[in-house]
């Protein structure tokens, strides 16, 4: 059974800086096109098996790799809250390791 999809206000705005960047970068939108096209396929396996991707140090949170993006998302019985976009080329990620 799918569950209902959310997006975080942090999860929207970092998407929109993203977005915007290869826009601006590239002098057009070809490539956010494709990372949206990307993203889209993901968010609908992960709503049919949110235990796809790669366990954190917290039960209920996974991340899992998109392109040069680390997407965190927090799963329950009815739905799925994505938390934050963040590249893993210039940031890290730290806090959320694998066990």
């Amino acid at each position: 059974m799918a569950r209902s999809i959310e997006f975080s206000r942090r999860f929207t705005k970092q998407l929109l800086k993203v977005l915007t960047f290869y826009d601006e970068r590239n002098g057009n939108d070809k490539y956010s096109r494709y990372i949206m096209t990307c993203l889209m396929e993901d968010i609908q396996r992960i709503a049919l098996m949110p235990t796809i991707g790669s366990p954190s140090t917290r039960k209920d949170v996974r991340f899992f790799y998109l392109l040069d993006f680390t997407i965190i998302y927090r799963y329950n019985s009815k739905k799925i809250s994505f938390l934050s976009i963040r590249s893993f080329v210039q940031k890290p990620l730290k806090i959320y390791q694998k066990k």
